[in-house]
């Protein structure tokens, strides 16, 4: 993904191959496959009226393809055309053509591999004449030659020839009328060209915002508890990125720059032994970090998951825990504004300094929404009520005249930015429909106004993970099933199949062991999760994590069919961590009453009857033993693992005071292997069940791992090897050219 950024005033592909099939360079391009219409002389794939957002080397292959159309390109002479410099390895073509897919869709083959030889494209392609002025595009193509000629016929008009003129006067007045009306309504911007601004490929923490001082960005890089971060800075024309030089050495995200340009506000991951009690994991200290150096300097004692600074640099507004807070710049003189039903996150005031907007975040719905009040904390209530776009919104900001706000939303299981028109039409009716600026395989966040607001600065993401083995006798890591990006993965009682889950569309499928004999089972809207075999390998039983839905067990046949829902009554509490008996006659899973306390239940499915495990409540993520005697579970907060004895109907504790999480038990019974969040870099370690001693199996302090709940995943292979999943993501900043 190491690629350069496309130029816009033409190609940055050689010609050769072009002119030999009939292509002229001084003939201006302009093609048209299905819905999309392809302009490689502006570097611009639209979809309607949608640029389609594309990394530029994908784009490069899409223009070598469709100007090609029908002909077989092999990929030796593809990778010579675009790489004409460079030595690369044939995996970067598969990439392009990966993206390339998930960009077009699935609807419509466009790409056809060619096995051991290379691609071709088959889509029906037009290419276009020059461009029809604006001014003549809704006319006839007949009239379009006479639009502008002047009357040859000069004689006098009769009384009817003059009345007519009079109404098509009137109505032509009128449609003028009308227009000016439509015009005056506010709409959002259209994106014209994406340019490229960074391209050092490393990992840029999605999570963290953008910010900009009109001249610069400034960012995060990388994670503290893993590889280290640091801020980052960057030209807001694109170039060599640089970290600054500072002794905070732990940022994890940068809240805001304050309104002189002469400060960041940055997240450091909290101090080790730090009392976060009651408070969201996305909490850490607060520090304010000066431009363009300087020593940082910490405000006050407290731990925030979001700050911003009020516009007139006086105050800071923060969040603890569920309550918006807002006090001086030192941290002093802290008082509440408003208290909240979820996590804060990237508060914002609108540029007038009446508002505030930010993101509410609901653990275990997976799910985000945005939210305003007034600048005095009063009249809380949700932007988007009635959207029927996405129930998942995010990260908000302004234009600096306040006429926009934008934002990131899902669209159709992706991500992108969207645009709100924020000033009021001639009938003082205010705009709340927003319109998606991006479309793309590329997943776009944080989206930052530049000075000027011609421009949107956002992270572009490919997410990917891949799948690695720890090696216990050789103590490495080892690539399993190279090039699969897979999640969640369980293997068939006989050892010869795996379930495993792809990532990050979430889709269960079906392979052997060496990743062969593939079979897709599950399609959206299902996003499957955690798939757990039968003992008699008939079916298999997942979690179905749809993004704004209550988490639901379905259970399906391992040779394909619909997926059912494993409780029918279980109307909207949520269901998670299915665990078969070793008869196969009953699972095991937890679930959450309406005041989000969890218990542990089984099924039985002779006589469908779910009963719950004695003594379980505040007990989730529950594990059978092989043997079927014991089972493991975890106590919310999940620091503490607990044993059930289902002899004896009691519980005991195995580990407490750990951070815990994804435990599974060795095929042998004798360990519990888990997931422990150590001083924030994580490791996996095990318990035997008979002495109860706590050992370290592997840090986990230099492998790069996503920050996603999904991707936090362990597991183990058929011989107790753990397996985790590696990020394989690649993350670049990119400026959203804007048309208003």
């Amino acid at each position: 993904m190491g690629d350069e950024v496309g130029q816009r005033g033409g190609s940055s592909i050689r010609d050769p191959l072009f002119v030999a099939r009939g292509v002229e360079r001084d003939t201006p391009e302009l093609y048209e496959f299905g819905s999309f219409r392809l302009e490689p002389a502006e570097h611009k794939l639209m979809r309607g009226n949608e640029v389609v957002v594309l990394t530029p080397k994908a784009f490069d292959t899409l223009v070598l393809l469709v100007r090609n159309s029908g002909h077989l390109l092999e990929k030796d002479e593809l990778i010579r055309m675009l790489w004409p410099d460079s030595f690369v390895e044939e995996g970067n073509l598969s990439n392009n053509i990966f993206l390339l897919r998930k960009a077009l869709g699935e609807d419509l083959p466009y790409i056809e591999t060619v096995p051991k030889r290379g691609y071709r494209f088959v889509g029906a392609v037009r290419r276009l004449p020059n461009a029809v002025p604006i001014g003549l595009q809704n006319l006839p193509e007949g009239d379009r030659e006479v639009a502008n000629e002047a009357p040859t016929d000069r004689r006098p008009s009769s009384g009817k020839s003059i009345l007519r003129r009079s109404v098509v006067a009137g109505v032509a007045g009128l449609v003028l009328v009308c227009v000016a009306i439509w015009r005056n309504q506010p709409r959002p911007p259209t994106v014209t060209a994406v340019d490229r601004i960074t391209n050092d490929g490393r990992a840029k923490n999605a999570g963290s915002s953008l910010v900009t001082d009109g001249v610069r960005l400034y960012f995060i890089e990388g994670l503290p508890w893993t590889t280290g971060s640091g801020i980052a800075q960057v030209s807001a024309t694109g170039g060599e990125t640089t970290w600054m030089t500072t002794t905070l050495q732990k940022a994890v995200a940068i809240f805001g720059i304050s309104p002189d340009r002469s400060e960041l506000l940055v997240e450091s991951f909290p101090a080790e032994g730090a009392d976060l009690t009651g408070l969201p994991d996305s909490s850490g200290e607060l520090w304010v970090q000066p431009l363009p150096a300087g020593a940082p300097h910490r405000v006050g004692n407290f731990y925030a998951s979001a700050a911003t600074w009020t516009p007139d640099g006086m105050h800071i507004v923060y969040a603890v825990g569920r309550a918006i807070m807002i006090a001086n710049t030192d941290g002093s003189e802290p008082h509440p504004l408003a208290k909240v039903s979820g996590v804060v996150e990237r508060l914002r005031f609108s540029p007038d300094g009446r508002r505030i907007r930010f993101a509410l975040t609901q653990r275990h719905e997976d799910s985000n929404s945005i939210w305003e009040m007034d600048a005095s904390g009063k009249d809380i209530h949700l932007l988007f009520p009635d959207w029927k776009e996405s129930t998942n919104q995010c990260c908000g900001n302004w234009s600096p005249d306040g006429d926009f706000y934008y934002f990131q939303a899902e669209r159709g299981g992706a991500q992108a930015i969207w645009a709100m028109p924020e000033r009021s039409s001639i009938f003082h009716l205010l705009a709340k429909n927003a319109s998606p600026l991006t479309s793309g395989p590329l997943r776009f966040s944080g989206p930052v106004p530049s000075g000027d607001g011609k421009k949107v600065f956002v992270i572009g993401e490919e997410r990917r993970v891949e799948l690695f083995r720890y090696d216990l006798q050789a103590r490495r890591f080892d690539s399993y099933l190279p090039g699969l990006s897979a999640g969640p993965v369980d293997f068939s009682p006989d050892r010869k199949w795996m379930a495993y889950v792809s990532f990050p569309d979430m889709t269960l499928w079906r392979s052997r062991v060496d990743g062969s004999d593939k079979m897709q089972l599950t399609f959206p809207p299902v996003r499957a999760y955690e798939p757990r075999w039968s003992p008699d390998g008939s079916k298999i039983a997942f979690m179905d994590v749809q993004l704004s839905h209550p988490w639901k067990i379905r259970l399906l046949s391992s040779s394909g069919g619909s997926p059912e829902l494993l409780v029918k009554e279980g109307g909207q509490e949520p269901e998670d961590d299915p665990t078969w008996t070793p008869d196969g006659k009953s699972i095991v899973f937890a679930r959450s009453d309406a005041t989000r306390q969890f218990a542990i239940y089984r099924l039985d499915f002779n006589t469908q009857k779910v009963s719950p495990i004695p003594d379980s409540k505040g007990l989730f993520s529950p594990r059978m033993s092989p043997d079927g005697r014991y089972i493991s579970a975890l106590s919310w907060p999940d620091t503490k693992l607990m044993l059930f004895d289902t002899s004896t109907n009691h519980w005991s504790s195995l580990v407490e005071g750990k951070q815990l999480g994804y435990t599974e038990w060795s095929h042998d019974g004798k360990y519990v292997y888990m997931r422990e969040a150590l001083e924030g870099t994580g490791e996996i370690v095990r318990i035997g069940i008979k002495d109860r001693v706590l050992e370290q199996v592997v840090s986990l302090k230099d492998f790069p791992q996503l920050v996603d709940m999904f991707a936090a995943w362990i597991g183990l292979t058929p011989d107790d090897s753990p397996l985790l999943l590696r990020d394989r993501s690649v993350q670049e900043i990119y400026a959203l050219d804007l048309r208003f």
